[in-house]
């Protein structure tokens, strides 16, 4: 309670202070739950568009790493060709 040793000229005084608090701190709940219910929506939204992301990321970094196997394997067979007319040049 914000003062319990407050003292009222009336008991209808007393009501209306006691009813009075009653609906601030009634109001201040439901302001709290609504800012509750958005910042879990929000965040919902938030989570979501990360997932999303996160899956793009990973198609990506898979198709890089396919691209750079299939460079590699082409490195790989040019140095071949190269070694072999080298070495054929030098016969």
């Amino acid at each position: 309670m914000e003062d319990s040793g407050k003292t009222f000229s009336s008991e209808e005084e007393e009501v209306n202070y006691w009813k009075d608090l009653a609906m601030t701190y009634k109001q201040r709940a439901e302001n709290t739950q609504e800012e509750l219910r958005e910042f879990q929506e929000g965040s919902r939204e938030y989570d979501a568009e990360l997932e999303t992301q996160l899956q793009q990321i990973e198609t990506r970094n898979r198709d890089l790493l396919s691209e750079n196997n299939r460079l590699r394997m082409e490195l790989e067979t040019i140095k071949e060709k190269f070694e072999t007319q080298h070495s054929e040049a030098t016969n």
